[in-house]
């Protein structure tokens, strides 16, 4: 069945949503560029002070800006930009899952990739009840995908 000219794509109704399971791993792989990245600045910039006895890593200077300025650019390029655009952050296209808009198969946009993002800080708040909630809605949606109408499927 083919769409009507201007309307998008619809999400095939055998196409199922992502488990939780898969959205978890997604976000593992995702996090591993910027785990990386970090043990390399403490290696090379780190300095532990004890003034006590105790232990206390920190991460200061080049090694912090050279830090945060990599896992900025990480973010810009993995969740706004390939994420929004294509549906598939690295993380994603590894576990075989997209982020669309609800009921099509068309990516969120970059803007609302950023914006997703920033709301998951609701998915955190109470006790990270958002980041369990997939785990019983019908259509796996946490609080940031409520809000901005996205759906993770499997593809």
């Amino acid at each position: 069945m083919t769409n009507p000219y201007g309307a998008p794509p619809q999400a095939s109704t055998s196409q199922p949503f992502a488990s939780w399971g898969l959205r978890v791993a997604a976000t593992l792989i995702d996090a591993i560029p910027t785990v990386v990245v970090f043990f390399l600045a403490a290696l090379l910039f780190g300095t532990a002070e004890t003034s006590d006895g105790s232990s206390s890593f920190q991460l200061k200077g080049a090694g912090a800006a050279l830090y945060y300025g990599l896992a900025l650019i990480y973010f810009i390029a993995n969740t706004v930009y390939l994420q929004g655009t294509t549906g598939q952050s690295i993380g994603k296209k590894a576990v075989g899952i997209a982020i669309y808009r609800a009921g099509t198969t068309q990516p969120i946009g970059a803007g609302l990739s950023f914006g997703r993002s920033l709301l998951h800080i609701l998915d955190s708040l109470p006790c990270g009840l958002g980041y369990l909630w997939p785990l019983w809605d019908k259509e796996n949606r946490t609080f940031a995908d409520m809000i901005v109408s996205s759906r993770s499927y499997k593809v």
